[in-house]
């Protein structure tokens, strides 16, 4: 006898055969319409699925040049693809507004031009003043005294823009995105804002979240730089800035958030606490498709826990900077 032992059951993953990301675009083209939560389940249901071991899985998704929907999440996960591969619908690009004197472009052209950067210059706007004030992040101060005054000052107005980015692309791009600014804000560059979010720094803090960008976890300085947070209309908060990274954004019910781990009791800051956590928990922690729609998630023990649902994104048109085509998590009570 050999000593070849037997196929471990935990060597082994379900993979769809044809993938059932090509079974949803086949059904949307077909239905020439938005899939429906109850249409994408039924189509999972009734794929074709084969064992293999992990690796030979893992290669074959490197040669579709996609990671699968994952089957125990689809209606979410599948969002994370719909876009990417159907074409309907827009991807986000990532837009830095970045403010300087005469110099600037003398100091900088040569080096956007070389390294493909697509941009463009325009000439002193008067309303950068008011807009960045109103962008900068304030649970967070991304803007001294010096920097507004700086940004009043300014007489050259560059924007950097990404090309689209999907999920899997998003972090890459968004990092070099924040060490691009760097180098632009230390050849003469006085703030910059990102267009895609909505969120405004000034120079001092987004060197430090550059130079904080390059420690192992670089997640916090992308989620500081990039994400505005948060943001209330009516009754809710809400994040914008994630998709830059790949993920869904965050909402919730302030009503939810009453007796929250703040002990004055602040829903802002009680939302502030539950977004970065959960964000970082998605980011650092969970793996690719991991949390699914409907599970459970709390901010620490004294925290209250939610039920996590995921949505589709509104409040934007699918055309605007700001919307988030891979949706929303809505943190929800959790009922017994």
């Amino acid at each position: 006898m050999g000593n070849d032992k037997p196929e471990a059951a935990t060597d082994l993953v379900p993979v769809f055969m044809p993938p059932l990301a090509a079974l949803l675009v086949h059904a949307e083209t077909l239905k020439k319409s938005r899939l429906t939560e109850a249409e994408v389940v039924r189509i999972r249901d009734g794929g074709v699925c084969i064992m293999m071991k992990a690796a030979e899985a893992e290669k074959l998704a490197r040669t579709r040049g996609y990671r699968d929907v994952v089957p125990a999440n689809c209606w979410a996960d599948w969002h994370r693809l719909r876009v990417q591969i159907t074409g309907n619908g827009c991807l986000p690009k990532l837009i830095l507004c970045v403010l300087g004197d005469r110099d600037l472009k003398s100091e900088c052209g040569a080096m956007l031009e070389a390294e493909g950067i697509e941009h463009e210059w325009r000439e002193r706007d008067d309303r950068m003043l008011s807009a960045f004030r109103a962008s900068a992040c304030r649970c967070d101060p991304s803007l001294a005294a010096n920097d507004l005054a700086s940004i009043a000052e300014h007489s050259q107005v560059l924007y950097i823009v990404s090309p689209s980015l999907t999920a899997e692309d998003g972090p890459g791009a968004s990092l070099r995105f924040l060490r691009l600014g760097r180098r632009l804000l230390e050849s003469g560059a006085v703030a910059l804002k990102c267009e895609s979010s909505g969120v405004a720094h000034g120079r001092s803090r987004w060197i430090e979240l550059a130079r904080d960008s390059e420690r192992p976890d670089s997640w916090l300085a992308l989620l500081r730089a990039y994400v505005q947070l948060p943001i209330q209309s009516g009754d809710d908060f809400f994040t914008c800035g994630l998709h830059l990274l790949g993920r869904p954004d965050l909402i919730v019910s302030g009503a939810l958030l009453r007796g929250g781990t703040d002990s004055s009791g602040d829903q802002a800051w009680n939302a502030v606490n539950l977004f970065r956590t959960f964000a970082h928990y998605l980011l650092a922690e969970c793996a690719p498709g991991e949390f699914g729609s409907g599970d459970t998630f709390s901010a620490d023990m004294s925290s209250p826990r939610f039920r996590v649902r995921w949505e589709v994104c509104t409040g934007y048109d699918e055309d605007d900077f700001f919307f988030n085509p891979f949706g929303r998590w809505r943190f929800a009570e959790l009922v017994v």
